[in-house]
């Protein structure tokens, strides 16, 4: 191994992600390069410590603001990326455009981590599999910085284009019209259903039939398939709770 080469960093990169591998992977090769500087932490809350100090540092030298953060989705004791890249967002002021730059790299194949992470304003989501060749990562991680690479790639990237197509096309549900039907596929039932919410078993026929005419279907099977397929739901939201 090559030894640390003196430094000047121009770009501070803060990696969260709790596989020591990747870590140890990544320190190796940005301690060849002299422009980027690595910090690095295996939890969410280590990663949020670790970013504050960073940003509120720089209070001191606007320079050492971080450039971009690194951010794994599955993170240790099943917290998620999203959920802090969330908090990264409202420490910034709220909205992703005043916030420091987030790129997710993760193995996650779950469509609905790619679109969180997406309306959360992520610039990119790297798939762990297809980083084959860290000594090239250094360039990479520059062109993500000076904003000369779109990071969806792939899979990633063609569903991220179907979901800002659909987005203007979905039909809109109310939060109590998705609460009756997803009560109701939980219950399986829809006088249960208006029991659990705790409404009348008539206002939520009413409801469940502005939904069906919302999403221009006559059941609720094709009720529950097009709203999980416009995102207004999940599927996981619709099981059974044990």
């Amino acid at each position: 191994m090559a030894a640390p080469i003196e430094r000047d960093p121009n770009y501070w990169v803060l990696s969260i992600d709790d596989d020591p591998f990747l870590r140890l992977g990544l320190q190796n090769a940005l301690d060849q390069t002299k422009d980027i500087e690595l910090s690095a932490a295996s939890t969410k809350a280590e990663g949020m410590k670790l970013f504050v100090e960073m940003w509120n540092g720089s209070n001191k030298e606007e320079s050492r603001k971080p450039s971009l953060v690194l951010l794994d989705q599955d993170l240790q004791d099943g917290d998620k990326g999203t959920d802090l890249l969330n908090d990264i967002v409202e420490f910034c002021g709220g909205s992703p455009q005043d916030a420091v730059k987030v790129c997710m790299l993760s193995a996650s194949q779950r469509q609905r981590d790619w679109v969180k992470a997406f309306e959360l304003g992520a610039i990119g989501w790297i798939d762990k599999a297809a980083v084959t060749d860290l000594d090239q990562f250094p360039g990479r991680l520059r062109d993500i910085i000076n904003n000369r690479q779109v990071e969806w790639d792939g899979t990633q990237a063609q569903y991220i284009m179907r979901v800002q197509q659909n987005r203007d096309q979905r039909p809109v549900l109310t939060p109590r019209m998705k609460q009756v039907l997803v009560e109701t596929a939980r219950q399986g039932d829809l006088k249960a259903a208006a029991s659990e919410i705790g409404i009348a078993y008539n206002t939520a026929r009413a409801t469940l039939g502005t939904v069906f005419e919302k999403l221009g279907t006559k059941n609720q099977a094709s009720a529950i398939a097009t709203a999980i397929h416009y995102e207004l739901i999940t599927a996981e939201e619709c099981l059974p709770r044990v």
